[in-house]
């Protein structure tokens, strides 16, 4: 249990006079009782902590609340053994809102001080500090019937329009006789109806009223029996039941325990509250806002309206619609290096991303073979143009002109191997940035003539790639304009127009595509070859409904059309 104590204090004169205090005579007030008179003569309320020596007899929280006028200054002090001052500041927030019923009672000392009224902490305390609704429920039944010697009390609860008998005091076996239960629900359904209280058997100045579901539970129980409407807001939350043997409990009991629930019912539906689970509690949202919702309400007559025409406009009138695509960004041509011969690759001096000028040395390959070729037709041209020269020296015209035929051979052979030896050396024919091709990974990897070494891409310029659905190329014409998010600049949108559209499908990840050729306005610096994004291309308008359906209308279509439809 929380609350470890509790007093009520009144200054009469310079006097101080404890009113009540629970539990009775027990040194755990003490601090209380000492922070209330403080409290009181310094006129100031809320959570205090007491000093380190006495945290350990009892409260760890002292809640005090003012009461009545500065003339008849009172004051309510709760001892918490809780070390939250949020919990402290629950109890101190429920207090200053059952200010108005405390200050009545304050008013007659005598209600405080004597009789039944004495026990207000002692219940109080009782139904805040249970585990549970449940648990504190039934100990509150307990204390209620011992105060005021009855035979039982029943406390029921109003749940979701119906009586739920939440405690029954000293009966941990009443559940099982069930006829006996449903005639006492009976009763408190006949008093919730009323909303009065009933005794049963009644007195004779009493005002008649029904009787009947009392009268029932009277003869079965063999007891006297009287209901008490318990409510709170002008509303109402659950029915008292107290009952004696032979008669019903008197008339003075039965306005001590109307005074008591009416100081209760508060606490009661705060704990209902706390315990409502997520749905009870939208349930109660609605019912509490529900003239919110009546058509009746011109205010929400009209919005309803109001947004219906709104919705409808949205839905009919037709809007902006792009068409989603992806892209790819490369370079406006491409130029591949390839093997001039077969051969070996000797060195590579760039990789992919590199940028090179023009006639730039990228690569080379091995020219062992060609120089010895290049080698064997000097010597070959050299001796042929010797043996020419001889034979003119001798006039011998016949052997001058085979041996000049032979060393313009050695010649041209000399050209060509030379020419050759010129292109193992892979140079750049432009400035351009190195978008494929890996060299330096293949270091002597033999290499057939014509394979691809490397491939080259302008730099500064490049081409849009966009590829589209095949579902939705008829809402896309050339010159469409759009915008491009590229992956490697989200922050930065680019602004295209489409230039040509591929008039034949490819197949990719199991969908049918259109490539879609467009031309950037602009070309930041920032772009580079095989970069990927997204691109929306602007199409005709159309009404948000059709483009929210458009796509399931036509699977409709096709798929009717596929079945004979």
């Amino acid at each position: 249990m929380v609350i470890v104590g509790g007093v009520a204090l009144k200054m009469q004169g310079n006097q101080l006079r404890v009113l009540a205090e629970w539990p009775e005579r027990d040194p755990v007030n003490l601090p209380l009782i000492d922070a209330g008179m403080i409290a009181l003569k310094h006129r100031t309320e809320g959570v205090v902590v007491p000093p380190v020596a006495q945290t350990d007899k009892g409260a760890q929280r002292i809640v005090q609340v003012r009461l009545g006028t500065q003339d008849t200054g009172g004051m309510i002090v709760l001892g918490l053994n809780a070390a939250n001052d949020s919990v402290a500041q629950g109890y101190l927030h429920d207090l200053q809102g059952l200010k108005s019923v405390l200050n009545e009672m304050l008013a007659s000392t005598e209600a405080l001080g004597t009789g039944p009224s004495g026990t207000l902490l002692g219940l109080q305390a009782t139904l805040l500090g249970g585990n549970s609704l449940e648990a504190a429920a039934i100990a509150f039944v307990n204390e209620l019937a011992s105060t005021f010697r009855l035979d039982r009390t029943s406390l029921g609860l109003l749940e979701d329009g119906r009586i739920r008998i939440a405690a029954i005091s000293h009966n941990a076996n009443f559940a099982q006789k069930q006829e006996l239960l449903r005639s006492l629900v009976a009763a408190m359904e006949e008093c919730a109806d009323q909303s009065c209280t009933l005794t049963h058997p009644p007195s004779r100045d009493e005002v008649p009223h029904i009787l009947l579901a009392h009268a029932e539970f009277s003869s079965r129980a063999g007891t006297g029996i009287s209901s008490l409407p318990i409510a709170h807001d002008g509303k109402l939350i659950g029915v008292l039941v107290l009952e004696r043997q032979g008669t019903p409990p008197t008339s003075t009991d039965i306005v001590a325990c109307q005074h008591l629930t009416a100081l209760m019912a508060p606490i009661i539906e705060l704990r209902q509250k706390a315990e409502r689970t997520l749905p009870g509690r939208l349930i109660d949202a609605v019912r509490e806002y529900r003239h919110w919702f009546a058509l009746s309400n011109p205010v929400l007559r009209y919005t309803v309206v109001g947004v219906g025409v709104a919705l409808l406009a949205l839905l009919l009138i037709p809007m902006p619609y792009q068409v989603t695509a992806g892209a790819r960004i490369e370079g406006a041509e491409q130029r591949i290096l390839a093997a001039p011969t077969d051969g070996f690759l000797k060195q590579a001096y760039v990789r992919p991303g590199d940028s090179v000028k023009a006639g730039q040395l990228l690569a080379e390959m091995s020219d062992n073979d060609l120089r010895l070729e290049e080698s064997r037709w000097q010597a070959e041209l050299r001796q042929h143009e010797n043996a020419y020269i001889s034979a003119m020296a001798r006039a011998d015209r016949a052997g001058f002109s085979v041996s000049r035929a032979k060393a313009n051979e050695a010649s041209a052979q000399l050209e060509l191997t030379r020419s050759q030896l010129d292109r193992m050396r892979i140079v750049a024919p432009a400035d351009s940035i190195v978008i494929q091709g890996d060299l330096s990974q293949n270091l002597g990897a033999p290499i057939r003539r014509g394979d691809t070494l490397l491939i080259l891409a302008p730099q500064g310029r490049h081409r849009l790639l966009l590829e589209v659905d095949e579902r939705d190329i008829g809402e896309i014409q050339e010159g469409r304009q759009g915008r491009l998010s590229l992956s490697a600049h989200p922050d930065d949108t680019l602004n295209f127009m489409v230039k040509r559209i591929v008039p034949v499908a490819v197949g990719k990840d199991g969908n049918n595509i259109f490539e879609l050729e467009a031309s950037l306005d602009g070309n930041p610096t920032s772009l580079r070859p095989g970069m990927r994004g997204v691109a929306r291309i602007d199409a005709d308008k159309h009404p948000l409904l059709w483009q929210s359906l458009h796509r399931v209308t036509n699977w409709l279509r096709h798929r009717l059309f596929a079945l004979g439809g």
